[in-house]
């Protein structure tokens, strides 16, 4: 009597399927926190913490989530979200100048003919205390 394993049979063709996804599939995720941002200085690539007069104090929260992408060579999502950046931070808040405990959560995930890219923020608003 022969025993046959069927499942090895079909193991073989998975791997190698799991394989090929691993190197098609890309996938990224930057996290970064600001303590202190005024909103019409706000560049990430050259960051410097604002240095206020008066305490800043917490009033509200908000959020905002961005994607943009990309189908082949037709468009940049990553370059689109570099430049959304600035304009979401101005976004955040309407009527606040400052943002505190601000987390920036950068996703990115490409295939062979499609790309994704993705920014999401979480802030405190912001009010300056007067004394």
């Amino acid at each position: 009597m022969v025993l046959s394993n069927r499942n090895h049979d079909t193991q073989a063709p998975m791997k190698i399927l799991s394989l090929i996804l691993l190197f098609v599939l890309g996938c990224t995720q930057k996290y970064a926190g600001y303590d202190l941002i005024r909103k019409v200085d706000f560049n990430k690539e050259s960051f410097e913490r604002p240095v206020t007069v008066y305490e800043v104090i917490p009033a509200g929260k908000d959020d905002l989530k961005s994607c943009f992408n990309q189908w082949l060579f037709f468009s940049n999502a990553e370059k689109e979200k570099s430049a959304a950046i600035p304009l979401m931070v101005r976004t955040l808040c309407p009527g606040k100048d400052y943002l505190l405990d601000t987390n920036m959560t950068e996703t990115w995930w490409t295939t062979l003919i499609f790309t994704r890219a993705c920014i999401e923020m979480e802030t405190s608003c912001a009010t300056q205390k007067k004394k």
